[in-house]
């Protein structure tokens, strides 16, 4: 992994100046989603001393360019303790322009992070010059604060200059640059910050380091961990940049790093100097440029491994690899992901690691690993959710379009979706007060490292599912779908056979821990087509006989429930939803059948009770109550279409 992020940084490294990687780019918009062209804007921001004013005008707007960060030095945010040194930055860093100049927001600081910063760490640069130019500069920080400040907030927002502006939302500020002007100090004209030559120096010592340090001298050679190879000019792996992949390598030796020598992590992560360019360039360009996806809700960075000696082209490898990891967790139609699912990468062979990770664009927190995912098994992983989706599509026990169709909120329509870890993820049910366990991520980890699942768990969250759907639960499980009162027959639905179709996707990659049972097809064709669709159903999923028994009594269920419709108490409350072991299924099937001879529909359930009676096995029952729920459910929710209901009561009355 290391040796792929030190191409990818080499690559990146290619044509920038030394200052790239420390200088913070603006995310910049060409279009909007509806294919809308998007302005992008430059902020020159003058901070005046001869008029003793700060400068904010519509009129000095300019078309953003890349070279508007490389000339004022608009440079990322250091470690979470450092003090603000920056002139300019990025529109939402307004705030930490302020805090340069001026002392934190609310407070009654008598000077700005940028002088104490020099202070402390070169204070041979703080001259009388720029020790005055600063202390100057405060006399403007209450009018800086009212130019600036949100109103409602009372705190200091680009959004209330964009509203003063009155810009459009296809019109943004996306980059900002403090100028001074001030006739005393000979500025006559604005100019940059950047361009006070012991500031700019300043700058040049906090990010490079003391180069008068640097003359040629014998120096001891050590081995570079990144690269495998011994080197003169390693030192310990820079960590101060806050949102970046580096990060992964902690030295907080209480929580993180509790097998190491916190004494010695400048030996435990060394790298050459150039080696940390590359590193910090492969960072920023995986972190900003779009490698990052979401896996059960929560980011993940897509982080590559290529063969030692590949000459791949890593921009279009790069590119397929995001592709294919979109079509797998997100949110995709069944004809996109059809079209996209077959995207070959040249034969590459490749590995990715999917690296989750907090953050708020200020600071980075690995949290969870999902390793060495191969280009083999990602294909195989496609093209089993593809299969799935199109089988599923052309059987005649359920209509795979309605279970899998979503309200899109873009186009404003229920449109269907294909089969993936996205859609499998609303339907693995995850308590808002347990989210440190995502059993999601959990599911999904196993299944990406190509390891076996146990049904059991999958049964379990099944049940976990359905109690949320019947108790309406949905505020404590934020990531599933909510379903009204009337439709809690569609919820069964919808989840039993998205349930059934992933189970089945389990089997095709053989990472299913499950005993797999043989249906024989039944001889001659069968007249009744609800017949066709039950024996086409069992001899798919490979029902056992337990499990039939369980469909047959889910059946009877659905009948009996038909029959009391638009009662207030029905059947279905008697059903045990945390499971049912074999007396609460005996129990069940005597009130099913008093409900039927109460309301004179005997000869409306006498075939499924006949059915579940020839597989129900009391002396030698095997199913565990989780799993005879699921199969309940199944039989429940049975049907070959809209009227299934009447069609089932006439075949019943035959």
């Amino acid at each position: 992994m290391l040796d792929t992020l030190l191409k990818i940084g080499e690559w990146q490294s290619q044509g920038k100046s030394e200052w790239d990687r420390f200088l913070e780019f603006p995310k910049v918009e060409r279009k909007d989603k509806n294919g809308n062209p998007v302005q992008n804007f430059t902020l020159p921001i003058i901070l005046d001393l001869d008029t003793r004013d700060v400068i904010i005008d519509q009129e000095n707007l300019r078309e953003y360019n890349e070279k508007d960060v490389r000339m004022a030095l608009g440079n990322k945010m250091k470690g979470s303790n450092s003090k603000a040194i920056c002139s300019s930055g990025i529109s939402k860093r307004l705030g930490r322009i302020f805090q340069s100049f001026f002392g934190k927001d609310g407070s009654m600081a008598d000077s700005g992070n940028l002088i104490e910063a020099i202070e402390n760490e070169k204070p041979s640069l703080l001259d009388d010059h720029l020790k005055r130019l600063l202390t100057e500069l405060l006399l403007l920080k209450e009018v800086f604060i009212e130019r600036t400040t949100d109103p409602d907030k009372k705190t200091i927002n680009i959004k209330t200059i964009n509203e003063r502006f009155g810009l459009s939302r296809n019109e943004k500020i996306v980059f900002l640059e403090t100028y001074i002007k001030s006739v005393d100090f000979g500025y006559h004209e604005p100019i940059l910050f950047s361009e006070i030559s012991n500031y700019r120096t300043f700058l040049e010592y906090s990010y490079f380091g003391d180069r008068e340090d640097e003359k040629p001298k014998k120096a001891k050679q050590k081995l570079c961990y990144a690269s495998g190879k011994i080197n003169e000019d390693v030192k310990e792996l820079n960590l101060t940049t806050r949102y970046s992949l580096n990060k992964m390598f902690v030295t907080e030796t209480k929580n993180y790093a509790s097998g190491f020598d916190k004494k010695k992590f400048s030996i435990n992560y060394q790298v050459s100097v150039e080696n940390q360019k590359k590193l910090d360039y492969a960072s920023s360009y995986l972190l900003n440029q779009g490698y990052k996806i979401r896996i059960a809700n929560l980011d993940h960075v897509i982080v590559p491994q290529f063969m030692q000696n590949s000459k791949v082209d890593l921009e279009m490898a790069l590119e397929g690899m995001h592709k294919k990891s979109d079509l797998l967790f997100n949110i995709n139609s069944l004809d996109e992901f059809a079209k996209n699912v077959n995207l070959e990468l040249d034969d590459e062979v490749f590995w990715i690691n999917f690296i989750a990770f907090e953050s708020d664009g200020n600071f980075f927190k690995s949290t969870e690993i999902i390793k060495d995912v191969s280009s083999f098994h990602i294909s195989k992983l496609l093209k089993a959710f593809n299969d799935v989706n199109w089988e599923f599509r052309e059987t005649s026990f359920v209509d795979w379009d309605k279970v899998m169709t979503e309200y899109d909120y873009d186009s404003k329509e229920r449109v269907p979706r294909n089969l993936n870890f996205n859609s499998v993820f609303k339907v693995i049910p995850l308590r808002k007060d347990k989210e440190k366990k995502n059993k999601a991520l959990e599911l999904f980890k196993t299944i990406l490292e190509n390891r076996k699942v146990n049904i059991e768990i999958l049964y379990d969250y099944f049940v976990e599912l359905i109690l949320c759907h019947y108790y309406r639960r949905y505020g404590s499980y934020t990531n599933v779908q909510q379903s009204s009162n009337d439709y809690f027959d569609f919820a069964v639905r919808d989840s039993v056979f998205k349930y059934h179709a992933f189970i089945q996707f389990l089997k095709k990659l053989n990472l299913i821990d499950m005993e797999d049972s043989q249906t024989n097809p039944i001889q001659g064709k069968l007249e009744n087509k609800y017949d066709q669709a039950i024996q086409e159903f069992f001899t798919k999923m490979s029902l056992n006989t337990d499990q039939k028994a369980m469909f047959y009594l889910g059946r009877m269920l659905n009948t009996v429930e038909y029959i009391q419709k638009g009662k207030t108490k029905t059947v279905i409350q008697k059903v045990n939803f945390n499971g049912m072991d074999k007396e609460n299924i005996q129990r069940l099937r005597i009130s099913l059948i008093e409900k039927a001879k109460q309301y004179n529909a005997m000869g409306k359930v006498i075939f499924t009770d006949n059915e579940f009676g020839k597989h129900f096995n009391f002396n030698a029952w095997n199913l565990n109550p989780q799993e005879a729920v699921f199969f309940l459910l199944t039989g429940y929710s049975f049907g070959v279409g809209a009227q299934d209901a009447e069609e089932i009561t006439e075949k019943g009355t035959l």
